[in-house]
Formats: C-alpha cells, sequence, structure tokens
C-alpha cells in the first residue's frame, strides 16, 4: 500500500497558531489603518463624506430635454381657482391654496407641498391624497397623518420637497430651519422624522455634529445626493447632512477671494442640486447670479450672472446674462437648468453655455394655446424628462402643466 504524505505534519492547533503568526502584522495593520481612519473622520476636516462619483444616471433619457424643442403639454394637476379643498379625487380638479412645490420619483409618483395649508400630497395615476400634515401649523413628527409642519407663507416660498433614490421624501421648512423626512416603515405606515435643523450650532471642520443639533437657519432649498446625502448652503458656507450627522463642506471664509465679502447663501427663493459626480448648485436669493462648488475637490465658481440684477438678459454666455428668477430646476447631471418665476415670468432654458427665452425662441409656440397664457416656473423634472411647471405670476393659484419634449423636427 502507497504511503500517501499528509498535506501537513503540523498538528492543528500549531497550525493554527502558525497562521494567526503569519497574518498577525496583516491584521494590525488594517486595524490600524481602520483606527487612523476613524480618527481621522473624528479630528480631521478633511474626513466629512464625499459625493460618490460612480453613481451616473444614465442621461439617454434626457437629450431632448436638453437639446430638443416642446411636443406638447397636460394638465397635470390643481384649478387656478382657489375653491374648497378636498383630501382626494382627481388630481386635475383639485385646488391648491397658495405655492406649491414638487418632486417626482422614479415609479411615477407625485408629491406636492402646499404652503399654506402646510401638508403634503400625493400624487399616483390622476388621483390626489393627502400624505402628511394635520393642517395645523406646527412641528410634530411621529404618523403621517398627525405631523405638523410650518412652510411659511409669502410671496418668497420658505420651504421645498424632494426625494431620494430609494423614495424617501425630504421636505425643509426655511424660517424655522428644519429638514423632515417622510417615509414608509416597515409595517407600510408613512412616518414623519426630522433630520436635521433645531439646535443651536453649527459643525466646524474639525468638529461634524448630530445633524438634529444644527441650527440651519433660512435653508429653503437644499440638494439629495443620489447617495441620500443632503447639501444646501447658508451665509456661513456649504454644508452636508448624512447618517444623522451634520459636516462642514466648505466654510465661507474659505470662498474664492473673488467671492470673500458676498451674501451667498441659499435665501428663500432658488434651487439647489447636485450632480452625481459631486458638483453643488445654488442660486442665492434667486440670483443674479449662480454658483458651483465641486464637493470632492472643493473648486468653486459662478457659472452664470452678471453681478448684478438684470432681468432676462440673454447674454452670448453665461456670464454675460441676467438673472432675477425665484426657482431653477436641474436634469440630473445638470446639462439643463430651467429658471423663472417671480420677476421673470416666462421659462429660459440653460444649456450649451448659454440661456434662451424658450417661448421668444418659439420653443412653446405650439403649446400656449392648449395652456392659455404662458408658462412660467418651473417645478421639477422627472426621470423621464418631463417638465412640470405652474402658470401665473409668483406661482399663485396655477394650474400644474406637465411638457414633453422631443428632439423631431416641427412637422407643421
Amino acid at each position: 500500500m502507497a504511503f500517501r504524505k499528509p498535506m501537513s505534519t503540523m498538528p492543528k492547533p500549531l497550525a493554527a497558531s502558525a497562521r494567526a503568526r503569519r497574518f498577525a502584522p496583516v491584521l494590525a495593520g488594517r486595524i490600524f489603518a481602520l483606527g487612523l481612519a476613524v480618527l481621522g473622520w473624528l479630528m480631521g476636516g478633511s474626513q466629512w463624506p464625499k459625493a460618490q462619483p460612480n453613481m451616473v444616471h444614465a442621461a439617454e433619457q434626457f437629450t431632448a430635454v436638453v437639446e430638443g424643442r416642446v411636443a406638447g403639454c397636460e394638465h397635470f394637476a390643481f384649478l387656478r381657482v382657489k375653491v374648497p379643498e378636498g383630501l382626494a379625487g382627481p388630481a386635475t380638479e383639485a385646488a391648491k391654496s397658495w405655492h406649491v412645490s414638487m418632486c417626482v420619483t422614479p415609479d411615477d409618483v407625485a408629491y406636492v407641498l402646499d404652503a399654506e395649508n402646510c401638508q403634503v400630497y400625493r400624487i399616483q395615476q390622476g388621483v390626489m391624497r393627502l400624505l402628511a400634515g394635520d393642517g395645523i401649523r406646527g412641528y410634530r413628527d411621529g404618523p403621517a397623518d398627525r405631523a405638523r409642519f410650518d412652510f411659511g407663507v409669502g410671496s418668497y416660498q420658505d420651504a421645498d420637497i424632494k426625494a431620494d433614490a430609494q423614495g424617501n421624501i425630504y421636505v425643509s421648512e426655511g424660517l424655522p430651519g428644519r429638514l423632515r423626512r417622510i417615509w414608509r416603515d416597515r409595517q407600510g405606515i408613512w412616518q414623519v422624522a426630522t433630520v436635521a435643523g433645531g439646535g443651536a450650532k453649527m459643525p466646524t471642520k474639525d468638529n461634524p455634529i448630530p445633524a438634529r443639533e444644527m441650527k440651519v437657519g433660512c435653508t429653503s432649498r437644499f440638494a439629495v445626493a443620489p447617495d441620500g446625502a443632503v447639501y444646501f448652503a447658508t451665509h456661513s458656507g456649504v454644508y452636508c447632512v448624512r447618517d444623522g450627522l451634520g459636516y462642514l463642506v466648505l466654510a465661507a471664509a474659505e470662498y474664492p477671494k473673488e467671492f470673500s465679502g458676498k451674501s451667498l447663501h441659499d435665501w428663500h427663493v432658488g434651487g439647489s442640486h447636485i450632480t452625481p459626480d459631486g458638483w453643488f448648485y445654488w442660486m442665492p436669493g434667486g440670483g443674479p447670479n449662480m454658483y458651483r462648488l465641486n464637493v470632492n475637490t472643493l473648486k468653486m465658481e459662478k457659472f452664470a450672472g452678471v453681478d448684478k440684477t438684470v432681468q432676462g438678459l440673454d447674454g452670448p454666455t453665461l456670464l454675460e446674462s441676467g438673472f432675477h428668477t425665484v426657482f431653477a430646476v436641474y436634469t440630473p447631471d445638470a446639462a439643463a437648468i430651467f429658471t423663472g418665476g417671480g420677476d421673470e415670468s416666462i421659462l429660459r432654458r440653460i444649456a450649451d453655455g448659454k440661456p434662451a427665452h424658450l417661448q421668444k425662441d418659439g420653443t412653446f409656440q405650439q403649446t400656449t394655446k392648449q395652456v392659455g397664457w404662458g408658462l412660467y416656473s418651473p417645478l421639477c423634472l422627472d426621470h423621464k424628462g418631463r417638465l412640470y411647471t405652474e402658470t401665473g405670476v409668483y406661482a399663485w393659484g396655477g394650474w400644474v402643466v406637465r411638457v414633453y419634449f422631443t428632439t423631431e423636427p416641427n412637422k407643421e
């Protein structure tokens, strides 16, 4: 019988001990590196969370939005006349009292914020239902039907609504300075919880703090990254909220010299957005300039505006164009930005480094008869590249209209 050599002549306990000795330096090194990373996160200002550049959104469905013209539009929700409101029913027969903000999730569900009633509605397959808020101005977390919000009322809407990639809904309350989240729990019940705000301090580069201890001030516009992090600008800098912690991304004192001393916080009006590769866009106070910051490299620049309010000025470049607008909405990669509302009662599209009035250049020529006397405030873009707008100066009591774009030539 042939002798078979054992795989190891070493006793098993001794073999395990040898393996442990062999990998101990590697394990110790990894633990040490992990410890340094944790220490750096706790102590070092450079360790605040970065955007995730690998989460790139497919852009094909937005080609028409960036390059094309309007193919048609339809009445999506609400009446232009203020009538007694209902909590459920056809969305096109419902009424709203005041300004509206809205977002649309990838499953084609629209979420609408009603500032005067301090409630949030849900529109699915043409039917509107109350989602959150008992209609009493105040502050209360918990089950959505008992929650209370303070969205503020006025010509400068102090609230905004956004959704993340997972379908969580975020609403901001500008003057109370809070960010709230609306989501379904494991039992399928809608809940409301405070994400950030309500505190009395702000994080520094060396000291992230619990987000609910932050005093976020009058932040009525914010941006939600694909990974769920929230970014916003205040008078003291640009901040990030992720996993319950608040981080200072870039302090106002660290802005480039040409921006030092300028009030670049997102006050009342404007629009914020962050692209999948980490460019955070914001429009302080509705203009006259637009800024962006790469949250990974901390490169900051003004990309539009002439440093003074020149309403509706379409220059040959963005830096020679003037803005005085209330709303701005973006494609995921910011290849197209739509502005309008407030003192600019006409939609403009920013693309290819220049702005264009969509009604002046005939883009909306075929649709004006369907909508009445014009399209004004852009509200949001959905994942299919459809633009939601609202008619009426300052978006008072107007219809919500859904606009379709196409790259096909005009056959008429």
